[in-house]
């Protein structure tokens, strides 16, 4: 199931979303994406990318129990979004360059460890 994202920039400097074009402060776009498993990041400059990994239906966490999900990576830290239908997610880039989320279904934040031990040879 498909997706949408806008982002919303207060950021005093331009942030760049790929797919896209650089979107300067106090300008907000819409990101189009493909019909079906999209995947896009957002870089801030000096702090690094907001990324949005589409994960289908598959079950990495969280509260929501909603048929799709999109993993947001920002800093260290990340945050599932599920929803039904089609998603809804508004990332609006703060004067301080936090992520802040909004959207028309759950978000949960989550703890993905930078590694994952599979056992031996």
């Amino acid at each position: 199931m498909s997706w949408h994202l806008t982002i919303i920039n207060k950021y005093p400097n331009s942030i760049v979303s790929t797919p896209g074009a650089p979107i300067p402060q106090g300008d907000s776009r819409p990101v189009r994406l493909p019909e079906t498993f999209g995947n896009v990041y957002v870089t801030v400059p000096g702090l690094g990318a907001v990324n949005f990994l589409d994960v289908g239906d598959r079950d990495i966490g969280g509260f929501s129990k909603s048929t799709w999900g999109v993993l947001i990576s920002y800093q260290g830290d990340e945050v599932i979004f599920r929803y039904e239908g089609g998603g809804e997610i508004e990332l609006t880039i703060n004067e301080f360059g936090q992520a802040e989320l909004r959207g028309n279904g759950g978000f949960s934040q989550i703890r993905l460890g930078s590694f994952e031990i599979k056992g031996s040879l």
